[in-house]
């Protein structure tokens, strides 16, 4: 045999030996390799609160924002507050230039002061001393009218002129006579009773060619006119004058009302015990629609104006209890009440929400007006109950349960026999150790509330029991729920107050 040739078998012996072994130490390996280890997680059942909320952000307000501003254009002159003061009822918080407003009040008053004295006039003509001068009057004005009516006869005229033309007569002969005797301080006595004598007779004359007729008819007329005064004495004034009078008066105090309330208006005063919320105005700039002091009543707590989804607002009541957070400060909580709930509500983008006011019973100094906040309804409470985590609870069909881990002498060789067949584990892996499905035992329970955090046990469980909330895989330190495979499947984390997964 050649020697190269035996040499060579053997090399390819000892290679093809090595494959073999190499490839039965691998196959050994892959094949008696033990399943990575599943270790369950589990939580107790304890005492505690669960409590079901709808969240919502809003807007931090004054429940009670008073704006207070000038009735009429005018110069500031005066501002005594700034934001933050605390004022009181009455208090004179600015103020604009009121010279000629004051000057409009006092001449109101003056036109009132003269009306009143018209009326005063016109009812002072009417009294006992009045009516005792209009009855005198009437009564001179009887006897002026007798005698008018005396001189007035034709034949009194016919005899007063015939009188007077004998003494025109008489008179001229007593002056010739004078004359020719020659002794002249005769004459002028003379001529002076001539002279009388013809004023006398032209008199007469004049009376009888009508003269005597127009003084009666004078006299008529002040005897109608004093009969007319006493009349009217004895009635008192018109309705209607005492009316006019009136009316003037009335209209004087509307005016005089007018300028006051115009000079009261040129200062903005606190109408209640305020606090000062902000005071956009600078000295001697001309007052305008901008120039307000708002102002928010003594006392007033804040509130919260939020918007609720139409979805959640059938749940939300007047009275519930509110946590009230702001996004800068979540660690600092704010206590509040619901105080309105709007029955109207107000579409926006498709979107309907309802308005729900939120008073702040206990405010922290942090919370300001105008801020954002975070507020928490409870809807729904339960205090001092029985819970466990809310990924503990799983549904299977109508039934509700949580998995507990089982004794070892109820479980060993075991397999769970609620699960559905489709997530049985196959072979004898499932009851072996180390996985973590096979020393478990679903027990049906009875849920009241869940938060999403924690559920309410109503029954079932007892205080203290363990419940299996997730698995923890040997190969990696993560947990998970959904993981754990039982016939009930996963429950995936809730939302706040949201519903059971099936």
């Amino acid at each position: 045999m050649n020697k190269k040739w035996v040499n060579k078998k053997w090399v390819t012996i000892g290679v093809v030996s090595a494959l073999v072994l190499g490839g039965g130490y691998w196959t050994y390996k892959h094949f008696t390799a033990k399943p990575a280890l599943a270790t369950n997680i589990t939580a107790k059942a304890k005492m505690g609160n669960v409590s079901k909320v709808i969240t919502a952000t809003g807007t931090v307000n004054f429940p009670h924002a008073i704006p207070l501003t000038f009735q009429q254009s005018g110069k500031i002159v005066e501002i005594n507050v700034k934001t933050g003061d605390v004022v009181k009822a009455g208090q004179v918080l600015a103020k604009i230039d009121d010279t000629n407003l004051g000057t409009a009040v006092l001449q109101a008053q003056a036109n009132l002061m003269s009306a009143q004295a018209n009326l005063q006039t016109l009812k002072d003509g009417f009294n006992a001393q009045t009516y005792a001068q209009a009855k005198a009057t009437l009564v001179k004005a009887q006897q002026s009218l007798t005698t008018a009516q005396q001189n007035a006869d034709p034949s009194y005229l016919a005899n007063q002129v015939l009188l007077a033309n004998q003494a025109v007569k008489q008179a001229s002969d007593a002056l010739a006579k004078a004359q020719q005797s020659g002794n002249t301080s005769s004459v002028q006595p003379a001529q002076s009773s001539l002279v009388q004598a013809l004023n006398d007779q032209k008199t007469a004359e004049n009376a009888q060619n009508g003269g005597a007729a127009q003084s009666l008819a004078s006299a008529q007329a002040d005897m109608a006119a004093a009969q007319y005064q006493v009349d009217q004495q004895a009635q008192g004034p018109k309705p209607g004058d005492l009316q006019m009078k009136q009316a003037s008066i009335e209209i004087a105090k509307v005016q005089l009302a007018s300028a006051q309330a115009d000079l009261q208006n040129s200062s903005i005063i606190a109408p209640m015990d305020a606090v000062v919320v902000s005071v956009p105005l600078q000295l001697y700039q001309q007052s305008d629609a901008k120039s307000i002091i708002t102002i928010t009543p003594a006392g007033n707590n804040l509130q919260v104006d939020a918007s609720i989804d139409q979805a959640d607002i059938a749940q939300v009541k007047v009275g519930q209890r509110v946590d009230v957070t702001l996004d800068a400060y979540p660690d600092v909580h704010n206590s509040g009440t619901v105080s309105e709930v709007a029955l109207q509500g107000t579409i926006v983008s498709n979107v309907t929400t309802f308005a729900v006011t939120v008073a702040v019973d206990k405010a922290s100094e942090l919370l300001r007006a105008g801020m954002n906040a975070n507020i928490n309804i409870v809807v729904a409470e339960a205090k001092n109950v029985l819970t466990v985590p809310s990924e503990a609870v799983k549904t299977r069909g109508t039934r509700t349960g949580v998995t507990v881990p089982a004794t070892p002498s109820a479980s060993a060789g075991k397999v769970d026999q609620t699960a559905p067949s489709s997530t049985q584990p196959k072979g004898a892996a499932y009851a072996g150790a180390g996985n973590a499905t096979a020393n478990v035992q679903y027990i049906p329970v009875e849920i009241g509330l869940d938060d999403g955090t924690n559920v309410e046990i109503k029954s079932g469980l007892k205080e203290g029991q363990e419940v299996i909330i997730g698995t923890r895989s040997s190969s990696t330190t993560a947990s998970t729920s959904s993981g754990f495979r039982l016939g009930g499947g996963g429950n995936p984390a809730r939302a706040m107050g949201g519903g059971r997964g099936n």
